[in-house]
């Protein structure tokens, strides 16, 4: 009936929020992880052996962790302290092999070839460290605070010396310092000033971690915007240096040209006009470049028009002769002949 009742619950819990942040919550998962082992277990209620997974049912007391803040805060320092203790508790089980494999090769000889001194039968005893097995035994026997019998057998079969030396080791380094390291690391997740502390860092950590991101953000925004004015700037600038010479230029034409050309191309239109040419009667042919008042004043305002000027002229050599050279030179003609 139970399981009936949190197998819906876990569905209608899964419809509701969807799977994906179903699954986000731990207790969620815890729930979902001792369901899927009830209904296992009801499906493979003929296989023996299987019983064992009822006891898993009573897992769900740990719910009570909800409405329950003492028990709530015991299991969040149990698993503040794991990861600690796991540390810890790997460094314990290299001190016992290492000392379960100092005893066996320091005592096991010993066991065997003495073992009617221990034992009436001459058999060897429960405990024992002929092997590494019943060695490691021993060792964790040590730890647990039950070693002086075994520790009178060692003495019995190889000697007070080794034994008290190993023993004492043993309980010294195992006992009175390694386990009491698990005391010292639980009663410190105890602290509650601990606890608060280690919440406060957290929060202290995100908190500047956010800063530092937004931070960052801000710093890449301005840079970015920096370089944008930057390079407007500069491409303005580099803009104005083009177009600045080019508007000298355009004034300087703009200039020469209201000087001169209107009296420049008046000449030339009247002497066009009234067809003066030369003997070769260039001046009658050259009418076709007369231009017109409205076109160079046209010309005036727009300095792009393109206007074709006519080539002025040019005289003959024969206009220009010189009348005295040419008299000079008949009077030479004359006295040769």
């Amino acid at each position: 009936v139970f399981t009936g009742i949190f197998t819906a619950e876990m569905f209608l819990k899964i419809i509701a929020m969807d799977p994906y942040y179903y699954f986000q919550e731990g207790w969620n998962i815890f729930d979902g992880f001792i369901v899927s082992l009830s209904l296992m277990e009801l499906g493979l209620a003929n296989v023996e052996g299987l019983s064992v997974l009822r006891s898993f049912r009573l897992l769900r007391v740990f719910k009570l962790a909800k409405s329950w803040p003492t028990l709530n805060m015991l299991i969040k320092i149990i698993g503040n302290s794991v990861g600690a203790l796991g540390n810890l508790t790997l460094v314990l089980a290299i001190i016992v092999f290492i000392f379960a494999v100092v005893g066996m090769q320091l005592f096991g000889k010993s066991y065997k070839e003495c073992v009617c001194k221990i034992s009436s039968d001459c058999e060897l005893p429960r405990w024992h460290m002929h092997d590494f097995f019943h060695s490691f035994l021993i060792v964790f026997r040590v730890l647990c605070g039950e070693w002086i019998e075994t520790m009178w057998d060692c003495m019995e079969v190889a000697g007070q010396t080794m034994c008290l030396t190993v023993f004492m080791l043993v309980m010294v380094i195992g006992n009175l310092v390694v386990l009491n390291l698990f005391l010292a690391l639980l009663l410190s997740s105890f602290s509650s000033d601990n606890l608060a502390a280690t919440d406060d860092d957290n929060e202290m950590n995100n908190l500047q971690i956010a800063v530092a991101r937004i931070q960052k953000g801000i710093d890449y925004v301005k840079r970015k915007v920096r370089e944008f004015i930057q390079k407007a700037f500069v491409r303005k600038q580099k803009v104005l240096d083009e177009i600045k010479p080019l508007e000298d230029l355009n004034n300087k034409k703009d200039s020469c040209i209201s000087n001169h050309t209107i009296v420049e191309i008046g000449k030339n239109l009247a002497y066009l006009k009234e067809g003066n040419g030369t003997t070769s009667g260039i001046g009658s042919s050259v009418e076709k470049y007369v231009v017109d008042e409205s076109d160079y004043m046209s010309f005036i305002n727009n300095p792009s028009l393109t206007v074709t000027v006519p080539i002025a002229v040019g005289e003959s050599d024969f206009e220009n002769l010189n009348t005295e050279e040419f008299s000079s030179e008949s009077d030479l003609e004359e006295s040769k002949e």
